[in-house]
């Protein structure tokens, strides 16, 4: 979540405080009325905010009376569903969506101050859970984190990766729009946990995978149990119930690639121990083109290591190192025969050196 983001749901937050304020403190009057409808139907994160309050409410009965009812049916007259309500923006509210009743400030100082610091606390205790608002996590280069989400699951972000988690009362969703991430699933019956990266999409109940998101490709492995996946936003996942028999399912030891051309007509038993090395901030590499492990130790040291010649970039290696220790795979680079590496405060090059005879 960027601090512009922030922002914009903190001063949501402060608003809904607010109208729930004047809301208890009785009828509004007509032109309040209208701005209060009207800042409800600027957003579902509005209307979301405003329950959340009145749920928060409870909880507070020695600070804020009377009963919640009348508010939740005032709702649910004026407000028919989703489909006449703005999406938020990354726009500030607009002003006239704001207005309050400073009266009440002076007669409800304490209660609405308290409801607006609960508004905004109530996103870092749940992580968005309770109002169903997303929460962005990201990692920067060479920086790793585990975050334990709000139904159990464990999300792990690798160096340079971003991940949107969104939890509503039918799923739970998280979008990785870059970079690589590790999931431990906690089971739920009710709700179907689904990760989104660029067309790739995964179902999961219980288990425990890897998405890696390519310069051209997602590639997903299956570490314990099993997913479903698919590409695009099929008619079936807008519906509850199970996922179709149709869709392509991987177990636990294989993985599957998903690029432009579709999803791998079948998944290919897969190296568990060199999928999750990264978790433990290792690189593991058996007869891997020597290219691609290069750009795996850029993605998380400062120098970058490049290698020009194709030959090279061909040649089948293996090896563990230290995902930060660049100076061991340097080491390492300078054993492989017609190999020379060059060294630089802003580049390492690794050339082609014909044996001389």
């Amino acid at each position: 979540m960027t601090q512009k983001d922030e922002e914009i749901r903190t001063a949501i937050a402060e608003q809904a405080g607010e109208w729930f304020v004047a809301n208890q403190a009785g009828a509004l009057g007509a032109e309040d009325a209208a701005a209060f409808l009207a800042w409800l139907k600027l957003s579902p994160i509005h209307v979301r905010e405003y329950l959340g309050i009145a749920r928060l409410a409870h909880h507070l009965p020695r600070v804020v009376g009377g009963a919640l009812e009348p508010v939740e049916r005032f709702l649910a007259q004026q407000l028919d569903g989703d489909n006449d309500v703005v999406p938020l923006k990354t726009t500030a509210p607009r002003r006239h969506a704001q207005i309050t009743r400073p009266q009440l400030w002076r007669t409800w100082p304490i209660a609405a101050s308290m409801l607006a610091l609960a508004a905004g606390l109530l996103w870092w205790v749940h992580d968005g859970q309770t109002l169903g608002i997303p929460k962005t996590y990201r990692t920067a280069h060479g920086q790793q984190i585990t975050q334990t989400l709000p139904d159990g699951s464990v999300l792990r972000l690798d160096t340079d990766s971003e991940a949107t988690v969104h939890y509503s009362g039918r799923e739970r969703v998280v979008d990785l729009q870059r970079g690589r991430a590790f999931f431990e699933v906690a089971h739920e019956t009710e709700r179907r946990f689904r990760v989104s990266a660029g067309d790739a999409g995964v179902i999961a109940v219980g288990t425990q995978f890897d998405v890696y998101c390519k310069t051209a490709a997602v590639e997903i492995t299956v570490i314990r149990g099993k997913i479903a996946v698919f590409t695009g936003v099929p008619s079936w996942l807008r519906a509850a119930g199970n996922v179709p028999a149709e869709v392509q399912r991987v177990v636990a030891g294989y993985r599957v690639r998903i690029d432009h051309a579709g999803i791998s007509a079948q998944p290919v038993p897969a190296d568990v121990n060199q999928t999750l090395a990264w978790v433990e901030h290792k690189i593991v590499f058996e007869h891997r083109p020597l290219g691609e492990v290069a750009a795996e130790f850029n993605r998380y040291g400062s120098i970058p290591v490049e290698i020009d010649d194709a030959e090279l970039r061909a040649l089948p290696v293996s090896g563990m190192f230290d995902a930060g220790d660049t100076e061991s795979f340097i080491a390492f680079l300078e054993t492989l025969p017609g190999a020379k590496v060059e060294r630089t405060p802003k580049r390492i090059r690794v050339l082609k050196v014909t044996p001389t005879t």
